[in-house]
């Protein structure tokens, strides 16, 4: 329960700052950008939990060519309502994550608390800069962006 807890408000705060960032920015709902959801699997189960980041290649807009995180929940992703993801390539990078069941102390960031432990599930490469998954956001792209991780290696 803690754990949601903590979790939900770091969702929260990580939701109002992106908004705040939109708004100085310009904002963030309007023409150029497009809304994004999916689910996310690997070796045909759903994923848990983690994030996906896009990360922008060539020329993608947006204020400093920023990296978008969108929280993994119960095997679904999605941009929030009226903050989109800018037209552009980017390289698609997946933590995915399961609980191991085990408690163990994480920071918080505010204090330190107890939290049921993850581990990362699928190959490290698509976690980072080696991830070979690409989309391109734009004019026609679908808004539905689904994503299977191949079973980690060995």
């Amino acid at each position: 329960m803690m754990e949601t807890a903590v979790w939900r408000r770091a969702v929260l705060t990580k939701a109002v700052l992106g908004v705040a960032l939109c708004s100085l920015a310009g904002g963030c709902g309007g023409e150029g950008r497009m809304e994004l959801r999916g689910t996310v699997t690997c070796a045909g189960e759903r994923v848990e939990s983690g994030e996906v980041r896009f990360v922008p290649v060539d020329d993608a807009d947006g204020p400093a060519r920023s990296t978008y995180r969108m929280a993994i929940v119960d095997g679904r992703y999605r941009t929030g309502a009226g903050y989109g993801l800018p037209h552009g390539k980017y390289r698609v990078e997946v933590d995915a994550r399961k609980k191991t069941g085990r408690r163990v102390m994480v920071d918080s960031g505010l204090e330190m608390t107890e939290a049921e432990e993850t581990v990362r599930i699928g190959p490290d490469a698509y976690a980072g800069e080696d991830s070979p998954i690409a989309f391109e956001a734009g004019p026609g792209a679908d808004s539905s962006f689904d994503i299977e991780l191949p079973a980690p290696d060995g």
